[in-house]
C-alpha cells in the first residue's frame, strides 16, 4: 500500500513538472497544440515583445495570443507542491529538507545536520537513493523471511506438550500415592481403634464388676457387724446356737477381692498401647523424614565456634548466642571475629538455593544474614559491611539493610522468626517472616566465593538461635 501511494505521488510530480524548468508548474498556461509550460517560461521563450515561436515538445507554432491560462493544471501543481512536502520531511532543528541520510547514524538529516559534531565525517548520500536501496535490501529480506517463515517447524511446542503431559502424570501418580497412603493409614486407624473399643467395653464391664463386688462386700460386712453386735448380747445357749454359721461367714468376708482389672486385659492393653505408641512415633519420623526429603533447600546451621567472637557464648549445641558479660580468653586464629561480636554458621555454600531460620530475643543490636569467606574479621563491623548482606535491629528499634551503605527500613511490625534464603546462582538474599511468610528484605548480588550465614549480637538484654 505504502509502496502504490508513493507511485501515485512520483507520478502527480512527474504531470505536474514544466518541461521548461523541470520545477513544478508556476501559473502554467496551455497552447492551442495542447502543451503546457510555466507562464514565466514560455514568457521568456517569446521575448520582449512576445513573438511567435515554435512549441518546444511538437514544434507546432505557438502564437503570444493563443496562450490560456491552465488552472486546472495550477491547482494540481499546488496539491503536488504540498503532497511532496508532506513527503519530504523538514528538520525539526534547522527547518531545512531533510534529503540526506546518515549511513551510520541511519537517519535523515538536512544540510545543516550533516555538519553538527554527531554526524561529522559520518559517509551520507541522497535520501531518495538510500530509500530505493534500503526499499531493495527490505525486500530481500522480506523474501528471505516469507521462506523462513515457509520453513518455520519450531519444535519447542513439542517439548513443552510433552512436558505438560509429564507434569499431569505426575499429579495423577503424586495423587494415587497420597490416597494409598491415606487408605492404609486409615485402615490401621480403624483396627487399633477397633481394638481399643473392645478393650475399652471389656473395662467397662469388670469395672462394673468390681463395682458390684465391693458393694456386695460392703453390704455384707454391715449385715455380719450388726449380727455380731446381736449376737454378743444373747445369753451362752443362744449364743453358741449358729455361732458356727456366722464364724463361716466371717471367713467367707476375709476372701480377697477380685481386681479391677483382669491379667489377662492389662497385657493386651499394654500390647495396645505399645502398637499405638509405636505408631505415633513412626509417623512422626516419617514427617521428619518426607519433610528432609521434600523440602531440600532447608539446611541444619550450626554456630561455628572457631569463627565467634571473645565477646559471645555460643550454647553447648551451638545453637544458641548470646553477648558475654566480657571479654573471654580464647584462642585467636584466623578465622575468629575480634573486630566486632560476630560469628559465621558452621556451613557454607558455593552453589544452589539454601535457608535457614531462627528466632530472635525481645532485645536489639543484632543482625543476621550472610558473609563472604573473605570478609574482614580482625576490624570493625563498618570496614567489613561490603562483604556482608544482612537484616539488623538497631539500639534504637529502627530495622536496616545491613550492607554498604546501609539503609533503613519501613517496618511496622516486630520480627521475632526470621528465615533467610540464599540464591546463589540468583544473586539473592531474601528475608522473611517466618510466621506469616511475609517478605521482608531482598539483596542483589553477584557471589563469586563461598557464602557463610553471618551473626551478629551487640546486647545483653537478647539472644539469636537457630532453629531446628
Amino acid at each position: 500500500m505504502a509502496r502504490a501511494v508513493l507511485a501515485v505521488s512520483e507520478n502527480l510530480v512527474e504531470e505536474a513538472t514544466c518541461p521548461l524548468c523541470l520545477e513544478l508548474f508556476q501559473e502554467p498556461v496551455i497552447t492551442d497544440c495542447g502543451h503546457s509550460y510555466c507562464g514565466a517560461c514560455l514568457a521568456a521563450l517569446m521575448g520582449i515583445p512576445p513573438r511567435t515561436v515554435d512549441c518546444p515538445q511538437c514544434r507546432a507554432s505557438v502564437a503570444p495570443a493563443s496562450l490560456r491560462p491552465n488552472r486546472s493544471l495550477r491547482s494540481m501543481a499546488q496539491l503536488t507542491e504540498a503532497l511532496d512536502k508532506a513527503r519530504r520531511a523538514h528538520c525539526p532543528q534547522h527547518g531545512e529538507l531533510l534529503g540526506l541520510f546518515c549511513e551510520t547514524c541511519r537517519c535523515l538529516l538536512c544540510l545543516l545536520c550533516q555538519d553538527e559534531p554527531q554526524h561529522r565525517g559520518h559517509p551520507a548520500r541522497l535520501a531518495e537513493e538510500a530509500a530505493r536501496q534500503l526499499r531493495e535490501t527490505l525486500q530481500s529480506n522480506l523474501v528471505l523471511l516469507q521462506k523462513e517463515k515457509e520453513e518455520f517447524r519450531p519444535m519447542g511446542q513439542k517439548k513443552s506438550d510433552s512436558l505438560l503431559g509429564k507434569v499431569a502424570s505426575e499429579q495423577q501418580s503424586l495423587r494415587d500415592a497420597f490416597t494409598q497412603l491415606q487408605e492404609f493409614l486409615q485402615e490401621q486407624e480403624d483396627v487399633l481403634l477397633v481394638q481399643l473399643g473392645q478393650v475399652h467395653e471389656e473395662l467397662n464391664q469388670e469395672r462394673c464388676r468390681y463395682i458390684s463386688s465391693i458393694s456386695e462386700r460392703e453390704t455384707l460386712l454391715d449385715t455380719l457387724i450388726a449380727e455380731i453386735d446381736r449376737k454378743c448380747d444373747q445369753p451362752m445357749a443362744e449364743f453358741l446356737t449358729n455361732v458356727g454359721e456366722i464364724l463361716d461367714r466371717c471367713e467367707a468376708v476375709k476372701t480377697p477381692i477380685p481386681d479391677p482389672v483382669s491379667p489377662g486385659l492389662e497385657r493386651t492393653l499394654e500390647r495396645l498401647f505399645q502398637s499405638t505408641q509405636m505408631l505415633i512415633a513412626v509417623m512422626a519420623e516419617f514427617k521428619v523424614s518426607l519433610l528432609s526429603k521434600i523440602d531440600r533447600e532447608r539446611e541444619k546451621v550450626w554456630l561455628d565456634p572457631e569463627t565467634a567472637s571473645p565477646y559471645l557464648n555460643l550454647s553447648k549445641d551451638c545453637k544458641t548466642m548470646w553477648l558475654a558479660s566480657g571479654e573471654q580468653e580464647l584462642h585467636d586464629n584466623p578465622k575468629r571475629f575480634t573486630g566486632s561480636p560476630s560469628v559465621l554458621g558452621s556451613k557454607g555454600f558455593t552453589d544452589g538455593r539454601h535457608y535457614w531460620e531462627l528466632e530472635v530475643g525481645h532485645g536489639d543490636s543484632w543482625a543476621v544474614g550472610v558473609a563472604l569467606e573473605s570478609v574482614q574479621r580482625k576490624d570493625s563491623l563498618s570496614r567489613a559491611l561490603g562483604k556482608i548482606w544482612a537484616l539488623r535491629l538497631d539500639w534504637n528499634r529502627q530495622y536496616t539493610a545491613l550492607h554498604m551503605p546501609p539503609t533503613p527500613l519501613e517496618l511496622n511490625q516486630e520480627i521475632r522468626k526470621i528465615r533467610v534464603h540464599l540464591d546463589y546462582e540468583g544473586g539473592e538474599v531474601t528475608f522473611y517472616n517466618a510466621e506469616n511468610m511475609m517478605r521482608i528484605l531482598q539483596f542483589k548480588a553477584t557471589f563469586t566465593e563461598k557464602v557463610f550465614p553471618y551473626f551478629w549480637l551487640w546486647s545483653q538484654e537478647t539472644y539469636i538461635q537457630l532453629c531446628a
